[in-house]
Parts: C-alpha cells; sequence; structure tokens
C-alpha cells in the first residue's frame, strides 16, 4: 500500500511536524510506503481559468508542460491520500488551492474511485472546519471515498501533544481499515442528484468534441441503464428525488442548449454568452 500526503502549506511548519507523526502512527499500525509531495517545491502554473481542460481536454492546458502531469501521476500511483494544509484567512493558502484549481476538470470527470483519503488543518484560533469540509468535498467529487479530518489546535496550550496523539491514532484506524477493506462510498443524495444531472446535462448538450462528453462516453456513464458511476445499490427514496429534480432541469437544459452545444460553449469560453446593452 503506498500513501501520498499533499502538503499545502508555503512552508515546513506544524504540518510537517503533524503529518509525520500521523506517518509514524500509520507505518505503526501496518506497513505501507508514505511519501510527501511539497507544492511549494513543484513547479505548478497558476490557473488562469480558461476552460480549456473542461471544454477541449486536459491536454489543451497552456500550462501542461510542467508539474501537474507529474502530481497526477503520484496521485493514480497512491491507495490513500492525505491532503494537509494550514488554515490562512479562515481558508486553505493559495498553494493548495491552485493546486485544486489547476485539476479542476476532474470535478466534470471524475477518476480517482477506490481511493481513500483523510484530511489535516493545523490552526490557530479558526478556520479548521471551512478547510476539511473543502477537503471532503473535492473528495467527494473527484471519487475518492473520504473517511475523517483532523483539526489539530497548534497553540501552547497545557496537555496538548496528548490531544494530538489521541486525534491521530483514532483516525490513523480509520484510514488503515479503510485501505484494507476498499469498500466503495456508499452515494449521498447529493451524489446521486449530481450524477443524473451531469448525466442530462451532457446527453442534451451532446457536442461530440467536448471532452466532458467524451470521457462520460468512454465511461459507458451516458447509458440508459447507467444509475451511478459504478456498480452500487442506490436507495428508492434517493432514485426518486433525483429523478424529480431531472425532470425540474429538463426543460432549462433543452432551452439553454436549443441551438448547436458547441456553440453555446464556444460563447461561453470566448465570453460572449452574456451580453449588456450599451
Amino acid at each position: 500500500m503506498k500513501v501520498l500526503a499533499i502538503m499545502g502549506g508555503p512552508r515546513k511548519g506544524y504540518g510537517t511536524i503533524i503529518t509525520e507523526k500521523i506517518e509514524a502512527e500509520l507505518i505503526s499500525l501496518q506497513d505501507l510506503e508514505f511519501e510527501y509531495l511539497y507544492l511549494k517545491d513543484v513547479n505548478l502554473e497558476s490557473c488562469i481559468g480558461c476552460h480549456n481542460c473542461f471544454f477541449k481536454g486536459e491536454d489543451k492546458c497552456p500550462f501542461s508542460n510542467d508539474a501537474r502531469d507529474e502530481i497526477l501521476n503520484k496521485i493514480f500511483q497512491a491507495d490513500g491520500l492525505i491532503f494537509t494544509a494550514p488554515a490562512y484567512a479562515l481558508h486553505i493558502p493559495a498553494l493548495m488551492k491552485n493546486f485544486f484549481d489547476r485539476l479542476s476538470y476532474i470535478f466534470h470527470r471524475p477518476c480517482f474511485f477506490g481511493k481513500i483519503a483523510i484530511g489535516m488543518c493545523n490552526y490557530g484560533i479558526a478556520g479548521a472546519k471551512k478547510v476539511t469540509n473543502y477537503f471532503n468535498e473535492v473528495s467527494d467529487s473527484w471519487g475518492i471515498n473520504y473517511i475523517d479530518s483532523l483539526k489539530i489546535n497548534t497553540q501552547p496550550k497545557p496537555g496538548i501533544e496528548k490531544k494530538i496523539s489521541k486525534k491521530i491514532k483514532k483516525t490513523s484506524k480509520k484510514f488503515i481499515k479503510a485501505l484494507n477493506t476498499q469498500k466503495p462510498k456508499k452515494p449521498s443524495l447529493a451524489d446521486v442528484i449530481g450524477f443524473k444531472v451531469r448525466k442530462l446535462l451532457h446527453n442534451i448538450a451532446h457536442d461530440e468534441t467536448n471532452a466532458d462528453v467524451q470521457y462520460w462516453s468512454e465511461q459507458g456513464w451516458l447509458d440508459d441503464d447507467t444509475k451511478y458511476y459504478y456498480e452500487v445499490r442506490l436507495g428508492i427514496v434517493k432514485r426518486l428525488i433525483a429523478g424529480l429534480i431531472n425532470m425540474m432541469v429538463k426543460p432549462q437544459f433543452k432551452k439553454i442548449f436549443a441551438d448547436d452545444p458547441k456553440l453555446k460553449y464556444d460563447q461561453y469560453q470566448k465570453l460572449q454568452s452574456i451580453k449588456f446593452g450599451v
């Protein structure tokens, strides 16, 4: 088993100290290969929001020759992930936000099913909940089974080391158990709705040159009998609610894409989809 710790802070601070403690605890439970990826040490250009990765494919990114693909390969090779970042101004640092931005096409084309993740945020006053909630949301969208969050307050209080160690032990046991069982994530209602709405959108706005449509077609997700990204039992309540929401948004999608879908996407990318009168 291999675990990749993605370090989102701009320096080796408490995040490194705590992650090393997590590493030691995990290895005491099971023999693992552990790797650190410090975003501060890699050449990852800033996303400019050009939408090329969404519409044309990730290979059309203007910065595709930087470290993005190397980082992506490391994630593919890992069985488990640890997202680590300090809370800066109540959220993740710019380095980590840019990392998620540069891989944002995966929100449209999830590809990490079967991987396990936990999130760790070290903080002084506030922001850890927002940070770890965001790690959870990203993981869900990318197909990763998010197991637990560690919110570590690093203020120098009496007995703080003991409290931190107790949290790490508890989360590490959950992480190892999930790695060994490899159970697929049970989809939430929001997950089922998200899948069905995206499937509806791509079937209505079926532009075969669109990277999202191509990927969904290749995965078989646009087929009539495909209920979710992978084989899993969906409760009748989730299916009914998701079906009702699909019925509600279907007329809107048909209205938006009544003309050529490719033209609509091109207009959006060229900033021509909103026109204010003079």
